[in-house]
């Protein structure tokens, strides 16, 4: 992973989020579980704690827009999943992807999500 990802947090965004995309595109059940660990060696990025911390914050802010939901807890952590029922999947199936050039936003996927009919707002799994 080249340092300069490290220096802008929209394209660091941007690859965990398409990570999270691909990791979906590439299941063949109904529910993909991960933890910012994994995210961060399926991308290609660096494990040390600080940017796992980073990688964290990203899947955190798609757990509060209700994208991502929280599978488990332990003493290593956090573990969360990815349900078909999340348009997060959904946009995944369709072959989105975020594009690290534009300034990332998680209001423009919200928005990219609700314009293609998926949204359900906070549903519970």
């Amino acid at each position: 992973m080249k340092p300069e990802v490290y220096r802008n947090y929209n394209e660091f965004s941007a690859l965990v989020v398409n990570t999270l995309l691909d990791m979906v595109r590439r299941t063949k059940g109904s529910v993909v579980t991960f933890n910012p660990k994994k995210v961060a060696v399926l991308a290609g990025i660096d494990t040390h704690p600080v940017v796992l911390t980073l990688v964290k914050d990203v899947i955190e802010r798609l757990r509060e827009k209700g994208l991502v939901t929280v599978f488990g807890r332990s003493k290593h952590g956090i573990k969360y999943a990815v349900h078909k029922e999340s348009p997060l999947w959904s946009l995944a199936k369709e072959g989105f992807s975020v594009s690290p050039s534009n300034p990332f936003d998680f209001d423009n996927l919200l928005l990219k999500v609700r314009v293609r009919g998926r949204f359900k707002s906070q549903a519970t799994y």
